[in-house]
């Protein structure tokens, strides 16, 4: 109590140095390099934003990690130095748990179940706010959007089938979770900051991973980890949080605006993720840079879909999990 109260008299001298509430300059954190549904996300908000409040508020976007990995930027956000991140909801689950249901594999069956499931006023969306609202940490979730659908990438050969995968120390964010889908799946899951994960591939740390194709080459990951699998095991979920600081002290109005701006850059980040995930390979499978593979879904679907009830139990996300299953 006693740090949240010396960060909220932080964040009360970061307003009145901005201006107060007549102007204020909001810092916004992602891990996305260009192109990348992220950026295209915080472009829409920094707009929407900065137009409803005639210029009052605005927005500068650092991509690329360059305020810290999303760790690092979440406990920022708790101290008031940083306003806003968009990121993956996998390394976000140190702070929220019940995020580590995103990690599961195959969870959503197709593309107008996970349009559905994260509709900013739907039940999915509003279950993370309270969520977000029960934890207590200084954080405040605007909105859910996507990113793309994650696929396996690796550095030693392609990879069709499940034995294929076998033994390959595979890169994980944080998430128990995570390590235990891909350790069920034979692979040895290592546990790195997205940021580390580039030097960790050219040293031998890791020769496997999974992301979304527009982080694959938005952060040029093709150059050391040439091979890429269709799994399309995940429909990347995002998140579009706040700092409770900067969300305080705007005005009821400006609030609203937020949410408004938020739901709009959620459609934006769910939209280029799917444009991306069309486009962004070809150039490089033409060019000879990258090997695709396609992958037997089944057998990794088989092992999988059974831990679902189970991980949704462990973390106390079974009720979220029937949301989502109850998608018609």
């Amino acid at each position: 109590m006693k740090r949240y109260a010396m960060s909220a008299l932080a964040g009360a001298m970061l307003a009145v140095l901005s201006g107060g509430a007549d102007a204020q300059t909001l810092r916004l954190s992602t891990q996305g390099n260009a192109p990348h549904p992220w950026l295209d996300a915080a472009e829409v908000l920094k707009a929407e934003v900065e137009q409803a409040t005639e210029g009052r508020v605005k927005i500068d976007i650092h991509p690329g990690g360059v305020l810290g990995n999303d760790a690092t930027a979440l406990d920022e956000m708790r101290m008031g130095t940083i306003d806003l991140l968009i990121g993956g909801t996998q390394e976000a689950t140190p702070f929220f748990p019940q995020f580590q249901l995103f990690s599961i594999s195959y969870l959503f069956p197709d593309e107008a179940t996970f349009r559905t499931a994260l509709d900013p006023q739907g039940p999915v969306t509003e279950y993370y706010r309270q969520v977000y609202r029960d934890a207590d940490n200084g954080l405040t979730l605007l909105a859910l959007t996507g990113g793309g659908i994650r696929n396996l990438s690796n550095n030693v050969k392609p990879v069709a089938t499940l034995e294929d995968l076998r033994g390959m120390k595979l890169r994980v964010p944080g998430s128990r979770m995570d390590a235990e889908m891909w350790e069920t799946s034979g692979a040895q899951p290592i546990s790195l900051p997205f940021t580390e994960l580039y030097t960790a591939l050219q040293t031998g740390v890791a020769n496997a991973f999974e992301s979304s194709i527009s982080a694959y080459v938005g952060a040029k990951l093709f150059e050391v980890a040439p091979y890429h699998s269709k799994t399309q095991h995940q429909f990347m979920v995002s998140h579009i949080t706040m700092s409770r600081f900067a969300f305080d002290r705007l005005s009821a109005e400006d609030q609203e605006i937020f949410l408004k701006a938020a739901a709009k850059a959620s459609v934006t980040g769910i939209d280029r993720g799917v444009e991306y995930d069309a486009s962004l390979l070809e150039p490089l499978v033409a060019s000879g840079k990258v090997t695709v593979t396609e992958v037997d879904k089944t057998p990794f679907i088989e092992i999988i879909r059974p831990l679902h009830d189970k991980v949704a139990a462990e973390i106390g996300a079974s009720e979220v999990l029937q949301m989502i299953r109850d998608i018609k």
